[in-house]
């Protein structure tokens, strides 16, 4: 996809469909890097796991008899705790970016943009901004002169009439025309629908 008008959007939608990290135990291995042997840590000041490993490490190079001598138990116990951790710290990072994004489209109100249609469902679709990281939504209420019908499969809006389609990766231009604070929410309206028939 490399170059194509797509390649943001495929790309959002491939890292938003990997699995969660996690900490384990237990050594599984890296699929990624096709390695047996894996421990992934940054820095001690940025993460308690890495803390941890850190100190683990310290005390075996002390003392390497003691690298079998560890309490299973509250390993396992830190590495739940600090995944679930993780998880709402991630969550508060995407809740606060979010906000950002709704307060400064806030006052764009009424302004036009272009951008790429990044997700297709049953009530319309969703633009990715060129100039910004920011994503609408244009309902399928506003768009005037025929009924849509959604096509999962290939990722459009279809016109019953009109056979006009909104697919994955078209390039259009939006107007914002509201946004919501408190559902984090910015609603589009097409400016200029792209003539697709199929």
């Amino acid at each position: 996809m490399k170059g194509r008008v797509e390649e943001p959007v495929i790309s959002v939608q491939v890292l938003r469909s990997l699995a969660k990290a996690r900490y384990e135990t237990g050594n599984e291995g890296h699929f990624g890097l096709a390695s047996p042997a894996y421990l992934h840590f940054t820095s001690p000041i940025r993460r308690y796991p890495d803390l941890v490993v850190h100190r683990q490490l310290s005390r075996w190079l002390a003392e390497p008899r003691t690298v079998r001598d560890i309490d299973r138990e509250w390993l396992s116990a830190t590495a739940r705790h600090a995944s679930a951790r993780e998880e709402n710290a991630a969550r508060a990072e995407r809740d606060s970016v979010e906000l950002k994004k709704v307060e400064f489209m806030a006052r764009h109100v009424g302004d036009h943009f272009e951008g790429t249609i990044s997700a297709t469902a049953r009530f319309g679709f969703f633009v990715r901004l060129d100039a910004y990281d920011i994503e609408g939504l244009v309902h399928v209420s506003r768009l005037a002169g025929d009924r849509y019908a959604y096509d999962p499969a290939k990722h459009a809006l279809r016109g019953r009439r009109t056979r006009t389609n909104y697919r994955l990766g078209d390039p259009v231009e939006v107007q914002v025309v509201r946004v919501d604070r408190d559902a984090r929410r910015i609603d589009f309206d097409l400016v200029t629908p792209p003539p697709t028939l199929v």
